[in-house]
């Protein structure tokens, strides 16, 4: 019988919330899910700081707790209600395939990559490097596949997230200008298109990238 650990049962909730921020349709709901991954991605960075004795990581987890629990989703949420737009434009391939073509092609690339990952880990976590490509993945099908702008920054975010869950693993110690950089770069990315997102819903009266296409010609 498998026993999994804390940060293993950490890593496969943020898989779940990963596909329901995915796969959400009411975009408030969605972001407020968002805010519990990243709870979870903050736990995770604690326990093993704890597990392993790297001070370095519980740095992160204090560092993303104000950046990414906090300052992130005030952000999403407040351009949510600026919009006030609730629910989801219809994804491509639907509401129903487009999250099983996001978790089936995400777990398949994942388990191909962990173990190369895993070489060149200084932490040997197999289910959280599952789950770091896993989300990571999520997140570029929902680039791809969300037709909703700030469901788009969502998927941002998670991509994010699953990179930022790699890196612990692979690369705890690197100094921690790495991780307020890589963060700083984050949200001002999120500022950057929560701006392009308003002016976007002002011109197309929708948050719907395909309105879009209307330019062309």
């Amino acid at each position: 019988m498998v026993t999994l650990d804390l940060v293993s049962i950490l890593s496969l909730l943020m898989i779940v919330t990963s596909l329901a921020v995915f796969g959400w349709r009411n975009i408030k709901q969605a972001a407020y899910i968002y805010v519990i991954q990243t709870m979870l991605l903050i736990t995770i960075f604690a326990v093993l700081a704890q597990k392993y004795n790297a001070q370095e990581l519980m740095s992160w987890a204090i560092i993303g707790f104000f950046l990414k629990v906090i300052l992130v989703p005030y952000i999403l949420i407040k351009l949510i209600r600026k919009l006030n737009v609730i629910i989801e434009e219809e994804p491509v391939e639907g509401f129903f395939v487009s999250p099983i073509i996001a978790i089936a092609f995400s777990l398949a690339t994942a388990m191909m990559l962990y173990p190369i990952l895993k070489e060149f880990s200084l932490l040997k976590e197999d289910i959280p490097l599952i789950a770091s490509i896993t989300v990571f993945m999520i997140g570029i099908f929902g680039l791809i596949l969300r037709k909703n702008i700030i469901k788009q920054i969502m998927a941002f975010c998670l991509f994010e997230n699953g990179s930022h869950l790699t890196l612990a693993l692979m690369a705890y110690k690197s100094p921690e200008i790495v991780d307020v950089g890589i963060l700083t770069d984050a949200i001002f990315a999120v500022i950057i298109m929560s701006i392009l997102a308003m002016r976007y819903y002002k011109y197309f009266g929708s948050l719907d990238v395909t309105k879009a296409s209307n330019l062309k010609g």
